[in-house]
């Protein structure tokens, strides 16, 4: 029986021994291998889009420009910004800057008798004390006559229904054929009043485009 346990030692550390170790160095060898990670590939980076109202699209100008504007061209003071119109049947507008905020002048055009727009107007302002009267001149307009009121007061917008205080508006009224065509500035007395002969001169600036 000796000689038995004897003979199956001898065999197996014969036999498991390298097995074992080759079991281990295949165990440690995988162990020092790093994992091979994935490299994910560059993004590309989309171009920055530039908006209208971003100030590297809209550079500043520094002298009068040209814009057509329904058929009419007329000419522009550089600190005019042209701006999309904000409210329906609005053909165009812009904003100037002045001293109590920015005024906003838009064009358009309406049926109806002229008068009654222009009692529409002199409707949305409430004259105080210190408010002048409203007032009533003639204007050119590409070789037409057109009717110029100018109104002063507490202002009521019909639309937005804000009311503000000491505003002026300088409204043209031109008959066209079967309709009307509006020129408005309406803002701040201290924006719209330093404004007033820069206004007339762009009304009276307007030619027909062809």
């Amino acid at each position: 029986m000796l000689t038995r346990i004897r003979f199956f030692h001898r065999v197996t550390n014969t036999f498991c021994a390298p097995a074992c170790g080759l079991c281990c160095a295949l165990i440690l060898s995988g162990c020092g291998e790093q994992p091979k990670r994935e490299v994910d590939a560059p993004v590309a980076k989309a171009p920055a889009v530039e908006t209208a109202g971003s100030s590297k699209s809209r550079e500043k100008k520094t002298e009068a420009y040209e814009a057509t504007v329904a058929g009419y061209r007329y000419v522009v003071p550089p600190d005019w910004d042209e701006i999309p119109p904000t409210r329906q049947f609005v053909l165009g507008e812009f904003t100037i800057p002045g001293d109590g905020g920015p005024a906003r002048l838009t064009l358009s055009s309406a049926g109806g008798g002229m008068e009654a727009n222009l009692d529409r107007w002199r409707g949305q302002f409430s004259r105080g004390p210190g408010d002048p009267e409203p007032q009533t001149s003639e204007v050119t307009f590409d070789g037409q006559k057109g009717t110029l009121v100018e109104l002063a007061g507490l202002f009521s917008d019909g639309f937005s229904r804000e009311q503000n205080k000491d505003w002026r508006m300088l409204g043209v009224a031109i008959p066209i054929g079967d309709t009307n065509y509006f020129i408005k500035l309406t803002g701040p007395a201290s924006t719209v009043t330093p404004r007033r002969e820069e206004f007339l001169k762009f009304v009276e600036s307007a030619k027909q485009a062809k």
